[in-house]
């Protein structure tokens, strides 16, 4: 992918904001690695420790034998784990009025997100599986980030 084209998508607030938020409460979206800066390794591993340093983001896995491992918000209650593995939750970053991120810092599954009004919104294809499988071969940078914060 060209460091350059950041898929951006299209918000819609007002489906949204008649919803609530519900895919926001139930997980919260995966980010890429061009999220971080990818392939710049440099600026990747620098924005990595960055986030992961905040407690917001955290790192999670699908398969840890197999690398598979992606990097998304934290979980509400759960802030300030580098790893964790409880999926499950209301996104950090939601607050009553919508995500408190702007939309081009929001993790890409989460700007690529269709939102439909019968609360079926799109989400492309950005599936957890999918989005660690484009982590892997950032296995090595992802860990150092990790180790980094860990220790400090």
């Amino acid at each position: 992918m060209n460091s350059n084209i950041k898929p951006i998508g299209v918000e819609n607030l007002a489906i949204c904001k008649s919803c609530g938020g519900k895919c926001c409460k139930t997980y919260p979206g995966p980010a890429t690695p061009e999220d971080f800066g990818a392939p710049d390794i440099e600026k990747l591993r620098t924005n990595l420790i960055e986030a992961l340093s905040t407690g917001m983001w955290t790192i999670d896995w699908i398969n840890q034998d197999e690398g598979l491992y992606f990097v998304r918000p934290a979980v509400k209650g759960f802030e300030g784990s580098v790893f964790d593995h409880n999926y499950l939750g209301e996104c950090t970053f939601l607050t009553p009025h919508g995500c408190e991120l702007e939309f081009e810092k929001r993790p890409e599954s989460c700007r690529m997100l269709v939102p439909k009004v019968d609360e079926r919104c799109d989400p492309q294809g950005y599936t957890r599986q999918t989005v660690a499988r484009r982590w892997k071969e950032y296995y090595d940078i992802l860990m150092d980030a990790a180790i980094e914060v860990e220790e400090n």
